[in-house]
């Protein structure tokens, strides 16, 4: 298989490493894969600008684009980051719909998980995910990249959609 890379959305010497319309074109891509009452069930990234003002809020979110090759494959982004803690959010854009997006979830999850800070300490210990107990099929996923399940939570999660409180499943990585 090929090399899986993933690329931080960051300033590197004032410049930002992907320009707006290309941020705004990833929820675009989520939208157009049919993706985004799934990715964003909660409603508050109702469009591209609200994602792309999430990305760049001081405080707000931590945007990777995860690269096969040539091939942006998708996304991971970190939020609600607390010590050594965050949640973590993944997606694939349907162009890796047919590639092994396990091993891909693999190696792209253990980048951030082996990331060190300018010390050379570990700036992760536990990676948490919330995801829909009725999503079976993402469940299963995360648990063949690598998570493991800490148990499934009542009305953990707002659905935007259907205007009510679903159940969620908490799952986590350690080092």
């Amino acid at each position: 298989m090929s090399e899986t890379v993933i690329v931080p959305y960051c300033e590197i010497d004032g410049i930002r490493t992907f320009n707006d319309s290309e941020v705004r074109s990833f929820y675009e891509r989520i939208e157009r894969d049919g993706l985004k009452d799934i990715v964003f069930m909660h409603g508050d990234i109702p469009d591209a600008n609200a994602f792309l003002h999430e990305m760049k809020r001081p405080g707000g979110s931590v945007l990777y684009v995860v690269y096969v090759e040539d091939l942006q494959a998708g996304l991971i982004w970190l939020n609600r980051i607390e010590g050594k803690t965050c949640r973590v959010h993944f997606t694939s854009f349907s162009e890796a719909w047919g590639m092994d997006t396990v091993q891909i979830g693999r190696d792209a999850i253990r980048q951030v998980m082996y990331m060190t800070s300018t010390t050379g300490e570990h700036i992760f210990d536990v990676l948490l995910g919330l995801t829909p107990s009725r999503n079976v099929r993402a469940l299963r996923w995360l648990e063949k990249v690598g998570l493991k399940k800490a148990g499934d939570i009542p009305n953990a999660m707002w659905d935007a959609k259907a205007g009510e409180s679903v159940d969620g499943t908490l799952m986590y990585l350690t080092r």
